[in-house]
């Protein structure tokens, strides 16, 4: 019986050799160093070349757990310390990380994987696989990097410098000293971007953001919380000196001119600020309440401060947002966000080309408030991305119900311009790429040349998916030339401000076809909204739109039969 029991071990132990040697030739492939660390007598032996591989010397520098320690940094010995203390609890595997030194003095990050081998219920040997994972490990740094930091300018990024004021704004609580809260606008960031480029553009925010830096020095702290707005913390700063200290930065900055790779760009700021805990409980108040003052610094004019003051009036004006914020999240809670559809006609066959989705709300007690009663508060209260994004949902919803109609919705320029916003909106359409094609998204004029560049790259993307693109309310903005260059888009749609009363209007005549030449040079189509008479109607045809939308074409329903319905008879004859 005992020479039947030692050839059964011998083929389990030949077995065991051959899988081990196929699994170093594996791991070899594709990098990885595979090594069988003996206990006992404390010998490493690997898979191959592992001074080729670490770039040490000779092999047999690395032969011994203990000359293996001697090239790792302390924080890595240390780990390989306690993995022999966390084996001897009966942990059988790990994975650890740790810095390795080359011959030459170079550093790289070693991933080490291995699982403990018992041999008669006694720890025997350890069988692992190291890898090179400085790559990743760089990767990591990165994005814990960009994670805190802002990318452009190396301070903080909007997340992290919140953190560090509703910190700020705690220890105030605590002690009782005031501090101060600052939001800094580059005056007319979009005209540099129009004027010098988006590359210059960005030199631009960071001069200015090392030039605030530089104020500040060890008073405060400094972060990017928009694309042209810098935040400041100063504490302490009493009340009385918000204006000073804002002033600084003015003063500062009235004649500041920031050296780029192309010149010399003068800048200006406008400042607004507001003091903590007073005036400011935490950071959502504080961040909101200086934003109010610094528009009040802006509808000054160039280079102005605003400290926020409370007042009966703001005071009741927020109880009012409060409540209109309440309703909105309510009416989406309860499905009381709904779609009202508009047809949009050819010119051409005066045929229903597409429906725009209207959002409109129904109140508790039935009545339907339409757009214009909700949005514009929305938009200020940030909630506008709940409703974009409810808006497509719907829309979506309606597309695969209906496989022979084309929709557009609007979207904000807060979904087309904030990075989170815009990754949840087009992932929402990449996994209904199936009705993308059908479907068109229009951007404000305005909102699109505010900020040019993400604009651009949002309504990139979106065709990209398939969708169609569309500026809303051309001509409100005054487009320029060059900014039809960098929007990549489909069609334009007339502000209505412009059709209405169009034929009594020598001069909105003049300026829509100028408008309908601009678009035709660019190969865009174009839609006139606001048609309410047959007399608009024509004169549009007159010019050249392509589609035609309005009360006279067709008014907005809450159904697709009844907006069907609404269209004029002598367009349907």
């Amino acid at each position: 019986m005992t020479p039947v029991a030692k050839v059964n071990h011998d083929d389990r132990h030949q077995e065991s050799s051959r899988e081990l040697e196929r699994l170093r030739l594996a791991l070899s492939i594709d990098g990885g160093l595979v090594y069988e660390w003996s206990l006992e007598d404390d010998s490493i032996a690997w898979s191959h070349d592992v001074s080729e591989t670490l770039d040490t010397e000779k092999s047999d520098d690395l032969n011994s757990g203990a000359r293996f320690c001697q090239f790792l940094d302390k924080n890595g010995a240390a780990l390989r310390a306690d993995l022999a203390r966390d084996l001897s609890l009966g942990i059988t595997e790990f994975e650890i990380e740790y810095q390795f030194y080359s011959r030459s003095g170079e550093i790289c990050w070693l991933k080490d994987q291995g699982r403990l081998v018992c041999e008669e219920g006694k720890p025997d040997r350890i069988i692992g696989v190291l890898r090179i994972a400085t790559d990743k490990k760089a990767r990591e740094d990165r994005l814990k990097y960009l994670a805190t930091y802002d990318e452009l300018t190396g301070q903080l990024n909007r997340m992290h410098f919140r953190d560090r004021l509703e910190h700020e704004i705690t220890v105030s609580h605590r002690t009782g000293e005031a501090g101060g809260y600052f939001v800094i606008a580059i005056d007319d960031l979009a005209v540099i971007n129009t004027d010098y480029g988006f590359d210059l553009a960005d030199e631009v925010i960071v001069g200015v953001g090392r030039q605030l830096k530089t104020i500040l020095g060890s008073k405060g702290e400094i972060g990017r919380i928009a694309g042209n707005k810098f935040g400041a913390i100063v504490n302490p700063c009493a009340a009385s000196d918000l204006l000073a200290t804002g002033q600084a930065f003015i003063d500062v900055d009235k004649s500041l001119v920031i050296e780029t790779s192309a010149g010399s760009i003068p800048v200006s700021l406008s400042v607004g600020c507001v003091d903590f805990p007073t005036h400011a409980l935490n950071s959502y108040e504080a961040m909101s309440r200086a934003s109010e003052a610094l528009e009040l610094a802006k509808n000054a004019g160039r280079a102005n401060i605003s400290v926020f003051c409370a007042s009966d009036e703001v005071t009741s004006t927020r109880r009012r947002n409060a409540l209109v914020a309440d309703q909105i999240i309510s009416a989406l809670n309860d499905r009381r966000i709904v779609l009202a559809y508009q047809p949009i006609v050819s010119s051409d066959t005066q045929q229903i080309a597409s429906y725009e989705c209207l959002v409109r709300m129904i109140e508790p007690n039935g009545d339907i408030a339409i757009a214009g009663h909700f949005i514009p508060l929305a938009e200020q209260l940030g909630l506008v991305r709940l409703l974009d994004r409810r808006v497509l949902e719907m829309a979506t919803e309606m597309l695969h119900e209906h496989d022979h109609i084309n929709l557009a919705v609007n979207v904000s320029g807060i979904t087309a311009t904030e990075e989170a916003c815009i990754e949840g909106y087009l992932a929402y359409i990449e996994a209904n790429r199936a009705v993308s094609d059908r479907l068109t998204v229009e951007l404000t004029e305005t909102a699109a040349i505010g900020n040019i560049e993400e604009s651009s790259r949002f309504l990139s993307r979106l065709r990209d998916l398939g969708c169609k693109v569309a500026i809303d309310d051309f001509g409100a903005g005054y487009t320029s030339f060059r900014n039809l260059q960098a929007l990549t888009v489909d069609s334009v749609k007339i502000d209505g401000s412009f059709v209405q009363g169009l034929a009594e209007s020598q001069d909105n005549q003049l300026f829509i076809r100028t408008l309908v030449d601009l678009a035709k040079y660019f190969n865009l189509e174009t839609v006139a909204e606001w048609v309410n008479s047959p007399e608009e109607a024509q004169i549009l045809r007159d010019f050249g739109v392509d589609f035609l939308q309005g009360y006279y074409l067709g008014e907005p329903a809450l159904t697709l039969l009844e907006s069907e319905k609404s269209i004029a008879p002598s367009l349907t004859a």
